[in-house]
């Protein structure tokens, strides 16, 4: 009958994000995940903990009677059940999930958040009974479980179908499922060689009999296709996968009308999280309401996808054989009896648009997204590459300036970083036992304008890494992938970019020991890194402890093919033993690179067939002391032909460029250099542009601009999330839990509340101690309130009070008792003393006559003048008690006395000095007498109407100041404690560092963020020491040659110091490694009073104020290239570098003062309220800047760790115990 056509779109109510649709609204997902069979009537595409919520994961569903679609469903139903060949639904319901996470894996960086399901359940009605088609990827399910109650549960399918009501008694009705308890059978949704009940692999057709209930469940009949058949049926392209990570975002649940309509819509439904931990599915209602006429646009749901193909053919019956119920005769409810109910619904909260194209292509095949354009894929591309449409799909290209695949870009030139981690089993020679490898740290870098790689793996055992030295190539693909190219050659990050797979095989000989390299290439991070994890699998012949290993020069051929590369290579080296032994061996090194590629440009990536690429200068090295392994080589990709090799500077790396220049050939040996993009310069010399000081509307609107090395970062202000772009800043429209995101705008945390009502709303209320509205809150002052005991001290404090009971008075403060005084007690002892043992004395002490009795005043103490009538005279006293002499007068005189009793100070805490917090972002910190003054930074602007003080330190003298940005910390010395203290800018209290020992005038201090080292002068003992942060472990770096040692600065990367010495007799700036070695005068002419000095680490920079000559200079401390700034400035006395800009302090303009480095110009002056010298000065940065650690775990160190140029040294401190070790590595 026309009524049984519609069952189950009529009965299919609500669509869940979990993976399913229900007949009955189903109650919260803790009665259902983990817990099948739940106690409704369900339909299970594939339920698990399923997430949405940041903003890539949909839900879409749409009716549709199109002819095309319904041919698709009806050949996949007739495939399946080939006697059901009249089966023609007259409409389908299509429902998609697309792009689900797992709940908790989204936005957490770590991978599993890349992993994304996407799936299709289709339901079709005919006159007689209704089926249902799932569809699942072809490239596999990407995750298989999901979290539930902190246990790993595995994904479901299946009919379910609920509680039944019978005569007497409510029992479990059918759920039939689809999947097992079985891993594999997850798998086996996908899986081409397991057969599905289709005939094609990722389909599966299910005939749901004619009851409403789910009773009768059928699944199709053959498990694969007659190969004659396959070879005319065309081929089933499936819904292609996402695996891209995108911004967290939570999304609101919306509700619609209940009842069907005939119209073309499709839907989009997204979930609202609860909390941050705790997510609960959302449930829609399919409905639909008038027609508009834009189309709302929605996410393409794969990148570069490529639709897999499979020819159907013929096989045995499915394997396993479901348990079948007996089907009832059908039986039509009387509410189903006409053939689409409609109802008046209530008002939406939002209107579904009509659509005016069909959401799935027509020349698609069945429930695929035709969204491959640049349109709706342009945010997947780099941000410095452009999308380009072609007739079958798009493809990024870089821009010029910039090379790789277009998905991944670097600018051409700039030098390059590789991080990542290395795992695996290796076993060394005859072992039995393997040596594991659990996250080592690999670190590599190369400067791309000569092809020189270097590459360091930490953490080695001592065990295997002599073993691993002839391995050069296990860091070294990213020689490879950015090698110098030759003319018409390209290396392997210009043609693939940084996402591919490479796996080697390496047999050594003459043992034959095989090892096994797996390494994922994950692209660029947000630090301009190429990221990789390595595995290792194996056995290496051993090296004994100690052995160097000889690489000799080699050649490797390349061959490439559309998304796979291939080489091979023998490789000699020479071991040579401790005891001077020498042996040469070789090993066989064969690899495989795979990689996506854009199909849809074929002139995309084109390069010769075959490259070599050739590798020399290879050095390997073990240090067993540091346990890591080093490796660096020097590459070059070109011709596999014997030509004469290129000559000219460019394609040797024998130039002169600048490390982030690109070199530019001429004709013969001519040259040019030229920076690269990001960077400016004549090529001999580059400097960083700050993008978002050029171009401020960069970002565009609602977005805060980063300036980086090379390039920028944009960040959208709170409120605001990224658009399908990835680079346009949107107003978030959606329920946002502003109490737990942080972006209320209640009073301060100690000081209000934050409630959340639901929504968006919030509710702001003080804490008990304050006043106010919530939004703003007044401490109560409780003492004007008379809370405390009329003999106690009442103390405001924060939100709070505390109360203390006066001296001579015990009590907790709200309840006091005097105590006897010392007045009191000689009174009593006087008339105890003179008291009978009669009856009467007991009750009335009374003094012998003639005694004297002193007199108390109303709280216990001496009255200030004491009389003794049986002698007629009177004296004063003092506090005690004690007779003031020659006050005595004889009767009827009374002396003047003076009370001399002390009112007591107030008893409570004082206040101290702290921090005020200061708003993120880079600001200038200076010293002026007993402060420190922060004032931010607008680009390089100085914003001097916010400027104020950042910390109060009465009666000190503060010299010098300095930033650590790693804790963000602010560390400053005085001369007045001595002391060198620090505090957080976040704000709290002063951290005392260094307060004891010899310190006498400490004038200039400088910060190691990377190895946490401190380092100062001081004038009075003529020395330069070093500590720990903490200030531990001291010790004296230098203490000769040294007259007024004064500013000092670090230069992490490359483990150096640098001070100056204003000596009038022979000014100096010197230089030396950081554990004290190599020290070495760097400039010694043309000083006079070299006072500020500063270190610019993007730049190499090393700049200087002298108020001697009334100069600013810098130079190169590498190159010793020295360039004077500016000159006739007044009295500098500190200085601190910030991009392009030098700041210093001046003592007689008593102003902060900003200098140009680049034009050589002076820009602007900054006047402090309080006019008075202005000492040492620093910055903020809301970066540190990026060093490899020598001193990682303190380098093994037992003391002191102290870097130095390529390595470090272990060193003791001044006081250190028996148990120090000092070593040179």
């Amino acid at each position: 009958s026309p009524e049984s056509q519609r069952f189950v779109l009529v009965c299919v109510r609500f669509i869940n994000t979990n993976g399913f649709v229900a007949v009955v609204e189903p109650p919260g997902e803790r009665e259902y995940l983990g817990k099948m069979p739940a106690g409704f009537r369900m339909i299970a595409a594939l339920l698990g903990d399923l997430d949405n919520s940041d903003g890539r994961g949909k839900v879409f569903f749409r009716q549709e009677s199109s002819p095309d679609v319904l041919r698709r469903a009806h050949e996949h139903i007739k495939k399946a059940f080939p006697r059901d060949d009249s089966v023609e639904p007259p409409s389908v319901l299509i429902i998609t999930w697309a792009n689900m996470a797992a709940q908790g894996t989204s936005g957490r960086g770590d991978g599993l958040d890349a992993k994304r399901n996407t799936f299709q359940l289709v339901l079709a009605s005919t006159d007689l009974s209704s089926y249902a088609i799932l569809l699942y990827p072809r490239g596999g399910l990407q995750f298989l479980s999901t979290s539930v109650d902190g246990e790993s549960k595995l994904l479901e399918a299946g009919f379910n179908e609920g509680l039944v009501k019978g005569w007497f008694r409510t029992t479990q009705g059918t759920y039939f499922r689809i999947t097992t308890d079985e891993e594999t059978s997850i798998k086996e949704l996908t899986e081409y060689e397991s057969s599905t009940n289709s005939g094609q692999r990722g389909v599966w057709v299910y005939e749901i009999g004619t009851s409403w209930l789910f009773a009768g469940i059928t699944p199709g009949m053959v498990s694969s296709l007659p190969e004659e058949e396959s070879t005319t049926e065309p081929p089933v392209t499936m819904l292609p996968t996402q695996t891209e990570d995108y911004q967290y975002v939570d999304f609101s649940t919306y509700e619609t009308q209940t009842t069907m309509t005939t119209e073309t819509t499709t839907e989009e439904f997204p979930t609202e999280t609860q909390t941050e931990y705790q997510t609960e599915a959302q449930t829609v209602t399919p409905g639909y309401t008038g027609p508009e006429t834009e189309e709302p646009e929605y996410e393409e749901p794969g990148q570069y996808p490529e639709s897999e193909t499979v020819t159907p053919t013929y096989s045995s019956p499915e394997r396993v054989q479901p348990r079948y119920l007996d089907q009832p005769e059908p039986r039509y409810p009387e509410e189903t009896a006409t053939r689409y109910p409609i109802s008046e619904p209530p008002q939406p909260r939002y209107t579904v648009p009509e659509l005016t194209e069909p959401r799935y292509s027509p020349v698609q095949p069945i429930f695929a997204y035709n969204l491959e354009t640049c349109a709706h894929n342009r945010h997947k591309c780099s941000a410095f590459a452009d999308c380009r449409d072609y007739s079958n799909g798009y493809c990024c290209h870089c821009r010029p300036g910039f090379y790789g695949n277009g998905k991944d870009c670097v600018a051409e030139g700039k030098p390059q970083r590789m991080n990542g981690k290395v795992n695996g089993r290796v076993f060394v020679g005859n072992s039995p036992s393997p040596i594991e490898l659990s996250n080592n740290d690999l670190h590599s870098y190369v400067v791309a304008n000569d092809g020189r790689a270097y590459v360091a793996i930490s953490n080695i055992p001592n065990s295997v890494g002599p073993s691993l030295q002839p391995l050069s190539s296990l860091g070294g693909v990213i020689g490879w992938a950015f090698a110098l190219e030759q003319p018409g050659y390209q290396n392997g990050f210009s043609l693939i970019g940084g996402v591919f797979s490479r796996q080697a095989e390496v047999i050594f000989q003459p043992g034959n020991e095989r090892l096994s390299i797996k390494q994922e290439f994950k692209g660029i991070d947000e630090h301009d890194h190429l990221v990789v994890s390595t595995e290792l699998d194996g056995r290496l012949p051993a090296i004994p402890l100690g052995s160097s290993v000889q690489i000799n020069p080699y050649k490797e051929i390349y061959q490439y093919d559309r998304n796979l590369i291939t080489s091979s290579s023998n490789r000699d080296y020479t071991i040579t033993s401790p005891d001077g032994t020498v042996q040469t061996r070789s090993y066989q090194w064969r690899q495989t690179i795979t990689f996506q590629s854009c199909p849809h440009n074929e002139a995309t990536g084109v390069a010769p067939s075959t490259q070599q690429l050739s590798v020399d200068q290879i050095f390997v090295m073990f240090d067993a002391d540091n346990h890591l392994i080093r490796y660096a080589m020097s590459n070059k990709i070109g011709s596999v032909h014997s030509i004469l090799p290129e000559q000219n500077p460019c394609f040797t790396g024998r130039h002169g460029c600048d490390i982030n220049a690109m070199c530019r050939p001429g004709e013969g040996l001519q040259f040019t250099c030229e920076c690269a993009a990001g960077f400016t310069g004549d090529g001999r010399y580059c400097h960083d542009i700050d993008e978002c000081r050029e171009n401020p509307r960069v970002c565009g609107s609602n977005a805060v601009c980063t300036n980086l090395p090379g390039t920028f970062r944009c960040e959208c202000l709170n409120g605001f999330v990224f658009a399908s772009d990835g680079r346009t800043c949107i107003e978030e429209n959606r329920p946002v839990d502003h109490c737990q995101r942080g972006s209320h705008d209640c009073d301060a945390p100690e000081r209000a509340l934050c409630s959340y009502t639901g929504g968006s709303a919030y509710v702001c209320s003080c804490l008990p101690g304050y006043e106010g509205d919530g939004r703003v809150c007044r401490d109560i002052d409780e003492c004007q309130q008379d809370r405390c005991h009329r003999d106690a001290f009442c103390s405001n404090t924060q939100g709070s009070y505390t109360c203390q009971c006066r001296p001579g008075f015990n009590g907790d403060g709200f309840q006091c008792k005097r105590e006897k005084t010392q007045c009191e007690r000689q009174r009593e002892s006087a008339q105890a003393s003179g008291s009978g043992s009669g009856f009467f004395s007991f009750f009335r002490p009374r003094p012998a006559v003639g005694q004297y009795v002193p007199q108390c005043d109303e709280h216990g103490a001496y009255e200030p003048t004491q009389c003794h009538a049986s002698i007629g005279q009177c004296w004063c006293v003092d506090a005690n008690g004690q007779e003031i002499p020659n006050t005595r007068t004889g009767s009827g005189n009374t002396p003047l006395c003076i009370n001399q009793v002390v009112t007591p100070p107030p008893v409570g805490p004082t206040p101290r000095p702290d921090v005020h917090p200061v708003t993120p972002g880079t600001h200038l910190l200076f010293a002026q007498s007993g402060k420190i003054e922060h004032v931010p930074l607008d680009g390089y602007k100085m914003k001097k109407e916010e400027a104020k003080p950042l910390l109060h330190i009465p009666d000190r003298v503060v010299i010098a100041v300095a930033y650590d940005c790693v804790e963000k910390m602010v560390y400053w010395t005085d001369i007045t404690g001595p002391a060198i203290s620090k505090a957080s800018l976040s704000g709290g209290d002063i951290i005392p560092v260094v307060t004891k020992g010899t310190l006498q005038s400490p004038e200039g201090i400088a910060i190691d963020h990377v190895s946490r080292l401190l380092f100062w002068t001081d004038s009075m003992r003529d020395t330069i020491e070093v500590s720990k942060l903490d200030g531990s472990q001291r010790r004296v770096l230098f203490d000769t040659d040294l007259v007024n040692p004064r500013p000092i600065v670090t230069n992490p990367a490359y483990g150096r110091l640098f001070w100056a010495d204003w000596n009038r007799d022979g000014p100096k700036i010197e230089m030396s490694n950081m554990d004290g070695t190599e020290r070495t005068v760097l400039v010694k002419d043309d000083l006079g009073l070299p006072n500020g000095l500063t270190f610019d680490p993007d730049n190499q920079q090393l700049c200087w104020a002298d108020a001697g000559t009334r100069k600013v200079e810098c130079m190169d401390p590498h190159r010793q290239l020295r360039r004077q700034i500016v000159d006739g400035i007044q009295y500098p006395f500190s200085l601190v570098s910030f991009g392009k800009n030098l700041y210093y302090t001046d003592w007689r303009r008593e102003a902060v003062v900003a200098v140009d480095r680049l034009s050589e110009k002076e820009m602007e002056e900054f006047l402090p309220q309080k006019r008075s010298r202005l000492y040492g000065i620093t910055t903020t940065p809301s970066q540190c800047p990026q060093a490899y650690n020598y001193c990682s775990n303190n380098g093994g160190c037992s003391h002191l760790c102290l870097p130095r140029l390529g390595g470090f040294t272990c060193r003791c401190p001044d006081a250190a115990d028996g148990r120090c070790e000092e070593r040179n590595l």
